[in-house]
């Protein structure tokens, strides 16, 4: 007589995620470049054949990190007090935890920065920002501003978005005293004001 037995719930997804965390710390810490499947493995506490097994190679591991756990990052952003009226929202953009942690934005720049060079990882940004991000602020902004023109708000989304980049680079040269984060929002406050107005 056979019995059968109830399998094991599959581990993949937490191993994956678990290997995904250790890549984010891997790169933070020693820039794309320098990520190896044995850091990331020693990172995670697994053994490399275990990341070869679910990402295949280096390169299927920095796809999937770009893909999934990097789309988190702007997602979130997209996320960020959804229950607040907009103008609100786009201010928390510019406070600190508009970012998980610094390694998070560090590890942003290191995309931005590989994407100048590797048209793979140039693709996949232009991807998110293009077909997810930007759409989705525009959503957002269309929503709070009914009587603006789809135009106006592709333009104020692009410009918050251009201000939003440039004020977390800033940040992360130093350039990032408390009253810089003030004047960023009062220039995002700018423009929807002139959304609002249109």
């Amino acid at each position: 007589m056979t019995v059968n037995k109830i399998g094991r719930p599959s581990k993949a997804p937490e191993r994956i995620a678990q290997i995904l965390r250790a890549a984010r710390s891997v790169v933070a810490a020693d820039g794309f470049a320098n990520t190896t499947l044995s850091r990331v493995a020693t990172a995670a506490g697994v053994q490399r054949t275990l990341v070869l097994h679910y990402f295949g190679s280096r390169d299927g591991l920095m796809q999937a990190f770009i893909t999934d756990a990097v789309a988190e990052y702007g997602d979130n952003l997209l996320r960020l007090g959804a229950d607040a009226p907009v103008e609100e929202r786009v201010a928390r953009m510019f406070e600190p935890g508009a970012y998980a942690d610094r390694d998070d934005l560090v590890v942003w720049c290191e995309l931005v920065a590989l994407a100048a060079r590797e048209p793979v990882v140039r693709q996949r940004l232009t991807n998110l920002w293009t077909n997810r991000w930007l759409p989705g602020l525009e959503q957002q902004l269309s929503a709070a501003y009914p009587a603006a023109s789809p135009d106006r708000v592709a333009v104020t989304a692009y410009a918050l978005a251009c201000l939003f980049e440039a004020h977390w680079a800033f940040h992360l040269q130093g350039v990032n005293e408390p009253h810089r984060t003030e004047q960023a929002k009062q220039s995002a406050h700018t423009l929807l004001s002139a959304l609002a107005a249109t």
